[in-house]
C-alpha cells in the first residue's frame, strides 16, 4: 500500500464520521423539535368535573357554562353554555342527548327549551341555552355528553351563583 491510499483512506474515515456526526444532530434537533411541539399542544387540563366558567374539554369539544338564573319565579332554571366544536366534522347538538340534568332521585328532567342553532361547524364557537323545571336546592349538577362512547364531564354550581331573572321575557314557553 502506498502513502496516498493511505491518506485517502483515512480522508474518507473522516468524511463518513463528519457526515454521520452532522446526521445524527440534525435527527436529534427533528426529534426533540417535534416532542417539544406537541407536549406544548395540549396544556389543557382534563379532569371529569368543572364549574361556572371553567372550560371543559372532552373529545375535542370545548364547552363552558357561562351563567345560570332562576326562571318563572324560581321554579326553573335556564343555563347557559359556550360550545367551540374543535373536530374535523361538523356536530349537531340535540338537547336531551349531549346534556343530562337530574333532580334528587337521578331522573332526568328535560330540556324545554328550543334553540335556534344546534349545528356547530368546525372551529365554530356558539352560545347555547337550555331550561329546566326544578326545585330550589344548594347544588346543581349537569353533565355533557360527547355521544363518543360514554365519555361525559360535569359541570357543578352553586344556589348562590344563580341569577334571578327579573325580565321573564326570555322564557321559552313549550308545552
Amino acid at each position: 500500500m502506498n502513502k496516498t491510499t493511505k491518506n485517502k483512506g483515512k480522508t474518507n474515515n473522516k468524511n463518513t464520521r463528519k457526515r454521520n456526526i452532522v446526521i445524527f444532530i440534525v435527527v436529534a434537533a427533528i426529534i426533540l423539535g417535534s416532542l417539544y411541539y406537541h407536549s406544548n399542544q395540549n396544556n389543557k387540563v382534563l379532569k371529569n368535573e368543572y364549574t361556572m366558567g371553567e372550560v371543559g374539554y372532552i373529545d375535542d369539544i370545548e364547552v363552558t357554562l357561562k351563567d345560570a338564573t332562576y326562571i318563572n319565579n324560581g321554579t326553573g332554571i335556564e343555563v347557559t353554555f359556550e360550545i367551540t366544536n374543535k373536530r374535523d366534522n361538523t356536530i349537531t347538538i340535540t338537547p336531551d342527548d349531549y346534556f343530562v340534568f337530574y333532580d334528587i332521585n337521578k331522573v332526568q328532567i328535560p330540556n324545554k327549551y328550543t334553540n335556534d342553532k344546534n349545528i356547530i361547524k368546525k372551529d365554530e364557537k356558539i352560545t347555547y341555552k337550555l331550561q329546566y323545571d326544578v326545585t330550589k336546592k344548594e347544588l346543581y349538577e349537569i353533565y355533557f355528553y360527547s355521544q363518543v362512547v360514554e365519555n361525559n364531564i360535569k359541570f357543578s354550581f352553586a344556589s348562590r351563583s344563580i341569577n334571578s331573572d327579573i325580565n321573564e321575557s326570555s322564557v321559552n314557553n313549550i308545552e
